[in-house]
């Protein structure tokens, strides 16, 4: 290993946020954690800056044994950690993040708004910008805010397994509050829901700078609701939230966590404004609107009522292709084997796929030494994931495209060509690409012994009409949510 004096303190931190990824929560690590710099370093101690005494509370009293704990591992001897508030953090707007709901905290912070009026939102789209909610002011009005800068399109790795999801936010992005509205995005923890969201955001605020566009989980939400009902303050909240041209609401699944119907209620009208004003809703969950656990049946309605989009498990060759984008963006080269290995290894969580990179690369360069097999094995032994997906089969998606387009289900598995039974199989094509883990030739095999470049070809017809035509989308979503 490289000796003491060879190491910073901020390379110390750095190499402990994949640690940390995987211990505390998304809104722990983006809102506080990743915005903490180094402000002083020596040999048994490590003092971080954070953006203000909200966040250096919060850290202190629920997380300085795991920060210590994963400082120490990287840097492989006891370290004190300290926290303080930044210099200029007050003047930064008092920046918060979202945090994990508790019922004795001090008052909440507000959402974290998007609103790229304003010349720090616009400039905050470098690689080393962080993620920096702000909070409202004293009067409890919305102020602006950036968004992650690493959650683009363009840093978005499309497959099969997230290609529906994907299409369908650009095209929100496009015409945000007309044809897909609202948006529903879901999946299991770590597939990109949150990445997709704020995409939406950076998209509008780019090509529409003086959109109001916020950016909040369903705890923050609530939480804000709470500590402006205390404060006597909840019509300044209203209008607030009612006022917005886009809506990015995160884990709506925690919506009634708190307060249950009062909150659910004030979301749902909070919605029902938004929507009938033809403001762009877009909401992200661990599970379908159906499965959402909610007293308000209302709500349900109101959220099945659009385009509901999931994120599923990427393939290998996915993963390996997200690791080679992260590889890069790390400036560390990683061989192929090594990246197929972890990607292997790591199969149901981008966000701990990429944190195990990011830990393998900081390893390598803080100790002078090669990334090899027996190294990632070593540090990755505690990363291994596993999927539970449902598998659907190929009869069933034949059966519903036969149910739904009136074309008997021998007719789409057969050599017949006419017009309406090659849409039709197309379609099916599409969907089995989709929703299950068949080659490609196995699929153009159970499609009466076509090639594989057939069945690519029929994808891909689908995959551009999903992107172009209104009336395809709504007819996969439509397919998709039956097996939801």
């Amino acid at each position: 290993m490289a000796s003491d004096t060879q190491l910073s303190g901020e390379e110390v931190w750095r190499a402990s946020l994949p640690l940390l990824a995987t211990k505390v929560s998304p809104a722990t690590y983006d809102g506080f954690l990743t915005n903490a710099v180094v402000l002083g370093f020596s040999e048994n101690s490590i003092t971080l800056g954070v953006i203000n005494e909200f966040a250096k509370d919060w850290l202190e009293r629920h997380h300085t044994s795991v920060m210590t704990d994963c400082v120490a591992e990287v840097a492989q001897r006891p370290v004190e950690l300290g926290i303080e508030v930044m210099p200029d953090g007050q003047d930064e707007a008092a920046a918060v993040a979202e945090a994990e709901p508790e019922p004795q905290l001090p008052p909440q912070p507000e959402p974290a708004v998007a609103a790229a009026h304003t010349p720090a939102t616009r400039t905050a789209r470098g690689p080393t910008v962080a993620h920096v909610p702000l909070v409202s002011d004293t009067t409890g009005e919305l102020r602006s805010s950036p968004l992650n800068p690493k959650y683009t399109f363009e840093n978005f790795v499309v497959a099969d397994c997230n290609r529906f999801a994907h299409a369908a936010a650009l095209q929100v992005a496009k015409s945000p509050g007309q044809a897909y509205n609202p948006l529903f995005i879901h999946s299991a923890s770590g597939l990109g829901k949150t990445h997709l969201l704020q995409a939406i955001g950076h998209s509008i605020l780019a090509s529409r700078p003086d959109c109001k566009v916020v950016y909040i989980s369903a705890e923050g939400f609530v939480n804000h609701m709470i500590s402006c009902m205390r404060d006597n303050t909840i019509d300044r909240f209203r209008r607030s939230y009612r006022s917005l041209d886009v809506a990015l609401v995160d884990d709506i699944q925690f919506i009634a966590a708190i307060e249950g119907p009062a909150s659910e209620q004030e979301f749902f009208h909070t919605f029902n404004t938004l929507y009938e004003t033809n403001r762009q809703v877009v909401i992200a969950s661990d599970c379908p609107p159906r499965h959402l656990q909610l007293m308000n049946e209302r709500l349900r309605s109101r959220l099945e009522m659009g385009i509901v989009a999931d994120l599923r498990v990427p393939d290998v060759e996915t993963r390996v292709a997200i690791l080679e984008k992260k590889a890069q963006a790390e400036g560390v080269p990683v061989t192929r084997d090594i990246l197929e290995f972890v990607a292997a290894k790591i199969e149901s969580n981008i966000r701990v796929l990429e944190g195990a990179l990011v830990k393998i690369c900081a390893y390598a360069s803080l100790n002078k030494v090669a990334i090899t097999r027996s190294l990632v094995e070593d540090i990755i032994s505690d990363y291994s994931t596993s999927t539970t997906e449902r598998r659907i089969s190929l009869p069933e998606i034949v059966a519903l495209v036969s149910s739904e387009l009136d074309v008997p289900e021998d007719d789409i598995v057969s050599k017949k060509r006419s017009a309406d039974i090659a849409w039709a199989r197309q379609v099916a094509m599409y969907l089995a690409r989709e929703l299950t883990d068949n080659s490609l030739a196995r699929l153009g095999q159970y499609f009466s012994g076509r090639d594989h470049s057939t069945v690519l070809h029929s994808y891909n017809k689908v995959a551009d009409l999903i992107e172009e035509d209104e009336q395809v989308l709504w007819l996969i979503n439509d397919l998709r949510a039956a097996f939801e």
